[in-house]
């Protein structure tokens, strides 16, 4: 793989105990935290406030795998052993997100949540100062109380995180995000040049690890449903409900969505815009919906084998790459075979774009530092 390999995509492995050693005294039982027993089964899990993963079977492995995914384990918790994976993976820089607090987002208690993502936060910034040039924190940020989000984006900037995370959908009872309530939160995200991300688990559809007993029945549905989530909300509150056209700049990430279904979302969406501005009477949006695509929105992608039939959608310079890293499907130690594999016969220029110049755009990665 030629050019500099920057993931878009990757994570840390918050401690288990980061909430209740912070938040413990105001919440209790009440905390994300590791568990033995949930839902009248025994073995560990990872409660998070609301419903509980299964850890063993997100972790499990056969013997030979084991080493390895001790391994990523350690880089999740420890950037030193981060760096070294990604010394040997090839890999230049990441753009590191959470993951148990992606879970904790769907607490349910508006305020443990915020309470939750700023105890994060602070400890994401430290990780990543052990090398701020390589490890990118991308912070998490609930907007259901406007004037918070806006000063915790604020607060994280400072601490030299470059962008946040929201819920993917807002969370029930509170304005759909088309509402100019938030625009105070998109002007500040459009001021500060900092990217906003919407993460799969972050909204209202469940994550099939979280079902118990017979719940997993409906394993297949959360899998759709999480994985097309984002779709009706960049249709609905982004390009439909105006925030792209109030706010021009502001730029939007797709975390872990993939990219093949983009053509027939801007074929659905294109439909819309003809029938129901003129049939329903709705504000009918300034651009067209490629236009928002191409402009106001990147892509992630992490082993998408179709995603190459998409790029003519979107564009080649909208398409940002993830490892995934650490979690144990991510692609260490064999990134560079992965990406030859999937980026198969694209020409060398437009795969030095998806693999690194891309997201060293959006973030202000040095190219010369990530080399």
């Amino acid at each position: 793989m030629d050019g500099v390999i920057v993931s878009a995509d990757s994570h840390v492995l918050e401690p288990f105990d980061l909430w209740s050693r912070a938040l413990g005294a105001k919440y209790g039982d009440r905390v994300p935290r590791k568990v033995n027993h949930f839902a009248g089964r025994d073995g560990e899990f990872f409660y998070c406030g609301k419903e509980a993963c299964v850890l063993e079977e997100m972790v499990s492995v056969d013997a030979a795998s084991r080493e390895r995914v001790d391994e990523l384990v350690q880089a999740g918790a420890d950037p030193v052993v981060r760096e070294r994976c990604m010394d040997k993976d090839g890999v230049a820089a990441e753009v590191i997100h959470a993951t148990w607090t992606l879970y904790a987002m769907r607490a349910g208690d508006p305020q443990l949540v915020r309470d939750c993502c700023a105890v994060f936060n602070d400890w994401l910034a430290e990780y990543c100062r052990h090398n701020p040039a390589r490890m990118i924190g991308i912070a998490m940020i609930p907007i259901d109380d406007v004037k918070w989000g806006v000063a915790e984006l604020r607060r994280v900037a400072r601490l030299g995180l470059k962008g946040a995370v929201i819920h993917t959908r807002n969370p029930e009872g509170t304005p759909p995000y088309r509402d100019p309530v938030y625009d105070p939160f998109w002007a500040a995200a459009q001021d500060l040049n900092m990217p906003i991300t919407l993460h799969i688990i972050t909204g209202r559809a469940r994550d099939a690890y979280t079902l118990h007993g017979d719940e997993r029945s409906e394993a297949p549905r959360c899998s759709v449903e999480i994985w097309t989530e984002v779709w009706p909300v960049l249709s609905t509150e982004f390009i439909f409900g105006g925030i792209f056209d109030r706010f021009p700049r502001l730029r939007v990430v797709l975390g872990e969505y993939e990219v093949a279904w983009i053509p027939y979302f801007r074929f659905r969406v294109e439909r819309a815009q003809k029938l129901f501005t003129s049939d329903f009477g709705l504000r009918k949006p300034k651009r067209m919906p490629g236009e928002y695509l191409r402009e106001n929105v990147y892509v992630g992608m992490i082993d998408d084998p179709l995603a190459v039939r998409a790029l003519d959608e979107i564009g080649a310079d909208r398409v940002l790459w993830g490892s995934d890293f650490p979690h144990p499907p991510c692609t260490y130690p064999n990134t560079h075979a992965v990406l030859d594999r999937i980026l198969k016969g694209l020409p060398a220029d437009v795969q030095r774009k998806i693999v690194g110049e891309n997201v060293m755009a959006v973030y202000g990665i040095d190219a010369l530092v990530a080399r």
